[in-house]
């Protein structure tokens, strides 16, 4: 499935959020964030896993193409570090909403 990473992610009211050095924040960078943030319990594997979806997302600029699997990966790790308003967000995202 192919999906938009680039899109920016929006604060309560519908402003845009900012990241680093102001720069506005987008799902690229909360997937990345969430990718590479240790959950206690993945094993090599799990973090393998996530590495190889890591790269595909620092690789790409605008469109990535994601497995289902992959797609799973993203939203659990996003599930388990991001805060709801983000996490809410890059789930619409990533199903297309």
């Amino acid at each position: 499935m192919k999906v938009k990473i680039n899109q920016t992610l929006k604060d309560v009211e519908g402003k845009p959020l900012n990241g680093e050095k102001g720069k506005a924040l987008t799902m690229r960078d909360v997937c990345i964030n969430s990718l590479l943030t240790p959950i206690q319990g993945d094993d090599e594997k799990a973090k393998w896993e996530k590495y190889e979806i890591f790269k595909k997302l620092r690789d790409a600029s605008s469109e990535v193409e994601l497995k289902l699997e992959e797609l799973n990966t993203i939203k659990k790790a996003v599930g388990k570090i991001q805060p709801p308003l983000l996490m809410g967000e890059v789930f619409d995202m990533l199903e297309g909403k």
